[in-house]
């Protein structure tokens, strides 16, 4: 009799979709040292169990990058598994309301415009969005 794998370890993580007033895109690049270091993302992080998607959002960007945004609409979800874990990314359309990004935790920041998108490695759930994005240059 063969036991079946154990179902994968999933969370949920948030990101968002800031632009500048000029259209660019924010985007942050892992530390060295964590997983998928030195690839860029949307900027986000994990929601705590029992928090609101929109509220994990708005608490991630304050402590990542000392910024308050008004947290938009919803834009699309990717779901992305890897040695394990089964990870659900939403991705939210975000304004900055307060602040200039300073990152806090090692990382970098970049204003990108949708034309430059593909021209830094992301990790594999966020193609679908960049590439929508690029598009829309």
């Amino acid at each position: 009799m063969t036991v079946p794998d154990s179902p994968p370890t999933s969370f949920t993580v948030v990101a968002a979709v800031i632009r500048d007033h000029a259209g660019r895109l924010l985007l942050a690049r892992r530390p060295a040292g964590r997983h998928m270091a030195g690839l860029w993302e949307f900027p986000g992080g994990k929601v705590h169990d029992g928090e609101a998607p929109a509220a994990a959002l708005a608490r991630e960007l304050a402590e990542e990058l000392d910024i308050a945004v008004e947290i938009g609409e919803p834009l699309t979800f990717a779901v992305h598994e890897e040695a394990g874990l089964r990870i659900l990314l939403l991705f939210f359309e975000a304004a900055i309301l307060h602040g200039e990004p300073r990152p806090r935790e090692g990382q970098e920041v970049a204003w990108v415009s949708p034309a430059d998108l593909r021209r830094y490695p992301t990790p594999p759930a966020d193609a679908a969005l960049v590439d929508r994005l690029a598009a829309t240059t």
